[in-house]
């Protein structure tokens, strides 16, 4: 068995982390950008959301005309600017792909890199000289051309913005149960609401948080990727932090608010669009409580 150097690709796309992120971790991106390499893809989320930590994803990798290979990999580690995936099983002995955001006053830089182990013997390292590396080469230009012309799409359009609060105290967080409508009502969310016209996304959340819970919050940053709503909409998380420590939120608008400890997270039912973000949540949520030890 041989292995590569790290095979590495990079674009700049004109958009922010957080959107390219969203754009990195749609599945319909990775199913276009499969299909224009030629191969096929089996995904865990077909009909929307966002690629987590754990997502098993299926290819049909061509290799030649009519001769497709699978291969199984699973998302490592997913959070707003780094994308890991490790082989599973396939016909290499190991494969990982990674790929990395940083911001630059142009945009955002997406690095791919790639490494592998080619099979054993003559016939493995055959394989690898005349297909393999342009297999992979053609897979990560495909990808990234449709993952940057996803995160300019998301940027440039005027949809409704959706803020969801992520409001911490003592390392925990506050969700709140819908009571409407009833196809929703006993789940849970972040708190918020749309961005109105004439609001920055910061004074929304502080506007929802008043309306809805009875508290002011300071808005402290954003959190994880955007994620696209069913209905072309886009909700976008932010931090924020209770301007008077003691405060009681109240279930003004919803059926139950609760503080949740990190090791409590996934216990609840979460709407789709909130449950992406729960792993970046509790590594969040781990952070603020070493504060208080």
């Amino acid at each position: 068995m041989a292995a590569v150097p790290v095979l590495r690709s990079t674009i700049l796309i004109e958009a922010p982390v957080h959107t390219v992120s969203a754009a990195l971790r749609e599945p319909a991106v990775l199913r276009a950008a499969a299909a224009d390499a030629g191969h096929r893809t089996y995904l865990p989320h077909p009909g929307g959301g966002l690629l987590v930590p754990g997502d098993e994803v299926r290819f049909g990798v061509r290799v030649l005309p009519g001769l497709r290979l699978p291969l199984r990999t699973r998302v490592n580690s997913a959070t707003v600017d780094v994308l890991d995936s490790r082989l599973l099983a396939g016909p290499l002995p190991r494969l990982r792909h990674r790929a990395v955001l940083a911001p630059t006053a142009a945009g955002t830089l997406l690095t791919d890199e790639i490494d592998w182990v080619a099979p054993g013997g003559r016939l493995g390292r055959l394989f690898d000289v005349m297909a393999l590396r342009r297999i992979v080469l053609q897979t990560l230009a495909a990808r990234a051309e449709r993952v940057r012309a996803r995160a300019e799409e998301l940027a440039e359009r005027s949809a409704p913005v959706i803020v969801g609060a992520a409001v911490l105290s003592r390392g925990r967080l506050l969700a709140a149960q819908r009571s409407y409508p009833e196809a929703v009502a006993g789940r849970w969310e972040l708190p918020g609401g749309r961005v109105e016209a004439g609001e920055t996304e910061q004074q929304a959340l502080a506007r929802e948080c008043r309306e809805e819970l009875g508290i002011d919050v300071v808005p402290d940053g954003r959190l994880g990727p955007d994620v696209p709503l069913p209905g072309g909409g886009v909700l976008r998380v932010h931090v924020g932090v209770l301007a008077a420590p003691g405060a009681s939120p109240r279930a003004l608008e919803h059926r139950a608010v609760s503080w949740v400890e990190p090791d409590r997270l996934d216990e609840l039912d979460w709407l789709d669009a909130d449950r992406v973000l729960v792993p970046e949540l509790r590594t969040y949520l781990d952070t603020d409580r070493e504060c208080f030890r």
